[in-house]
This record gives C-alpha cells, sequence and structure tokens, in this order.
C-alpha cells in the first residue's frame, strides 16, 4: 500500500460519513507533479537551466523564426504575470540566451529573441528532455500513454468547468444575501 492509498483507508476509517476518493486522483497528480519536477530539474541544472529559464526557451524555439515574441505573448501562452516573465527574461539575457529588440512599428513594445547560443542550448536540452520523459514513460504502451492523456484532458476540462461555474456563481450568491 502505497501514501496515497494509505491516506484514503485512514480517512474511510475515520470518517467513514465522507468519500475520500478524490485523494486518489489528487494525490496522485501532486505526487507525479513532485517526481517530474525534480526530474525535470535535477537534468536542466548542468546545463545552466531551471523548468522556468526551460519554459522561455522552448515557448520561444517552438515558435519558429523569427525565434521571438513580446514578454506578453510569452506571458500568455506560459500562464505567467509580465512581472514574472520580465525576471526570467532578464537572467536569460544576462546568459546570453536571448537578446531585446524594439519593435519595429512601436518603440515601446520589445521583443525577447533567442541568440544563436539560445537556439543551441534548447535544440541541445529539448531533445534530452524527450529523451527522459521517454525513457520515464517506457513502462507504459502507446494506448496506455493515449489513454492516460485523454483522461488527463478530461481532468483538466472538468476541473476548468467548476472553476469556471463557481466565478460565475459567486457574485451571483453575493447579492442573493
Amino acid at each position: 500500500m502505497d501514501t496515497v492509498e494509505k491516506a484514503i483507508d485512514d480517512w474511510r476509517r475515520e470518517r467513514p460519513d465522507l468519500d475520500p476518493s478524490p485523494i486518489g486522483v489528487f494525490g496522485r497528480l501532486r505526487r507525479v507533479a513532485e517526481l517530474s519536477r525534480h526530474e525535470l530539474e535535477g537534468y536542466l541544472a548542468p546545463h545552466g537551466l531551471t523548468p522556468k529559464s526551460f519554459d522561455v526557451l522552448a515557448n520561444l524555439r517552438r515558435g519558429g523564426p523569427p525565434y521571438r515574441k513580446t514578454p506578453s505573448e510569452l506571458a500568455e501562452s506560459s500562464l505567467l504575470s509580465s512581472g514574472a516573465m520580465t525576471g526570467r527574461l532578464d537572467g536569460l539575457e544576462r546568459a546570453g540566451l536571448i537578446r531585446r529588440t524594439p519593435h519595429p512599428g512601436d518603440r515601446r513594445v520589445m521583443f525577447a529573441e533567442l541568440t544563436p547560443a539560445g537556439i543551441d542550448l534548447i535544440d541541445e536540452v529539448f531533445a534530452l528532455h524527450l529523451a527522459n520523459e521517454e525513457t520515464l514513460l517506457e513502462g507504459l504502451d502507446r494506448a496506455q500513454r493515449e489513454q492516460i492523456t485523454a483522461a488527463l484532458a478530461l481532468l483538466e476540462t472538468t476541473i476548468q468547468r467548476a472553476v469556471d461555474g463557481r466565478e460565475v456563481t459567486a457574485p451571483q450568491r453575493r447579492r442573493a444575501r
């Protein structure tokens, strides 16, 4: 019995009036997220990257030539605030992996653009990243991977609907008081 199963059994014993089964979903998600985060940090560190800096470089690279976006575009596609993105870009610029260039039509806007060193690094590290993830998933066949992917997409959609519904009904509840 692992930690998640033990927690569920403990709650069933202590509170038989409640259904602790959501712990099975969210407990495992947290454990998988922690394991994968730790693994990612471990193989990025020798390359001088963090998961956050890797994310920015990968975001720029997957956008295709000329490998540049505004900080707002990067923040939006990374689900970050523009302030958090600025700090990441500062560090990547100091490392020579990106440069900031002015927007030709609006001097108030700057682009973050991969440098040749940034392109070389993200190409090398991304290949390692995929190989590492492949190793982590080698115990699963193609059908199992597709099942997990579909189940996680469904879970994400389900949670997002619940959150969106709560945001819509919260102001209504306040007005009803």
